[in-house]
């Protein structure tokens, strides 16, 4: 079967394995205060170029979102989001599982604009409204859109005129950098906050959270641990993205999904297929018919989306192990159906 399911269906990166079977079996300190773990940090930081960044490792996704969203905030503050925000429709609303609320924008293809984030702020300031305080976009959207250094400096500054903090979910941030060509310090220098994510991009799972604003660096491991974010085992993150940022890795695997999916959509382009949302990144949305739909299941896994409205699209999703010939035979495949 041809996988277009998600972009997270393999074992993890070879490399990741390799420097896995690096690390000495036992004696080996706990929580991520190793000094093999507070090297990798120091790595990332010199990546990034940035030495004032707070780095930690986390295991997930979810747990990051909700540890970057929630740390500081007071109980009557929120978050603001796109309403096809990932945290908005994939995460079991654990955002307001922390008791705060989840402010939701309509967007055109997932992606915030400055004119839109202004109109929803300016509603808020009396004592009976809760008061937004982070700003969530992810880079690239769930809508598999893509946010270029000059959006996310844009909003960054109108969440500095409301006095919000930007927070960039990073979970697909290498395909999002193959796309628009951005480094790990422009994007730091554009937002208060950000993920690198590993589960997406060859870790066997795991995420790195960057701190960028001073104010969202406090006391943040101790918000970490009540949720039980911090892994006793922490060096086994630590030695995943050790790899992942040894000579570009991180990079390449990013620009092998994409290329994949530039190839993908390009030949449905050709093939006269409707696109629900620009297909922009390595998540591709298509209008088959439902008859389409069933007979294009019986040679590719593959996954109907919602993104929290009515109508599902096909969503073909590929990865840094999508070859060329599983995307000529899809094609193929397909044409024949259409």
């Amino acid at each position: 079967m041809i996988n277009f399911l998600n972009d997270y269906n393999d074992k993890g990166h070879e490399k990741v394995y390799e420097f896995l079977e690096r690390l000495p079996q036992d004696k080996m300190s706990g929580y991520g205060q190793d000094d093999y773990t507070l090297a990798v940090k120091e790595k990332i930081k010199k990546e990034i170029e940035r030495d004032d960044i707070l780095v930690e490792f986390l295991p997930g996704g979810t747990i990051v979102n909700i540890v970057a969203c929630t740390n500081n905030l007071r109980p009557y503050e929120a978050i603001i989001c796109a309403k096809t925000g990932h945290i908005s429709i994939h995460e079991t609303a654990a955002i307001e599982a922390t008791g705060h609320k989840l402010v939701t924008i309509t967007a055109e293809n997932g992606k915030l604009t400055p004119d839109l984030l202004r109109k929803e702020l300016e509603l808020f300031g009396a004592e009976t409204n809760v008061i937004p305080k982070i700003v969530y976009i992810s880079n690239t959207s769930e809508a598999g859109t893509v946010y270029s250094i000059k959006e996310i400096k844009a909003l960054h500054k109108l969440c500095k005129d409301y006095d919000c903090y930007l927070y960039v979910d990073g979970a697909r941030l290498a395909v999002a950098m193959a796309v628009e060509n951005f480094t790990l310090n422009e994007l730091a220098n554009s937002c208060d906050a950000f993920t690198i994510g590993g589960t997406k991009n060859g870790a066997l799972f795991g995420e790195i959270l960057v701190v960028v604003e001073d104010k969202l660096k406090e006391r943040l491991r101790n918000h970490m641990k009540q949720k039980g974010a911090i892994m006793a085992k922490g060096f086994i993150l630590a030695a995943q993205f050790d790899a992942l940022f040894d000579d570009g890795l991180y990079y390449q695997l990013g620009k092998n999904s994409y290329e994949s999916a530039r190839a993908l959509s390009d030949g449905l382009l050709k093939l006269g297929v409707s696109f629900t949302y620009p297909p922009e990144s390595n998540q591709l949305f298509i209008k088959l018919s439902d008859k389409q739909i069933e007979e294009v299941r019986k040679f590719a896994n593959i996954d109907l989306e919602s993104l929290g409205g009515y109508e599902a699209s096909l969503r073909l999703c590929t990865s840094y192990r999508t070859t060329k010939e599983e995307v000529a035979e899809f094609l193929e495949k397909l044409e024949k159906i259409l």
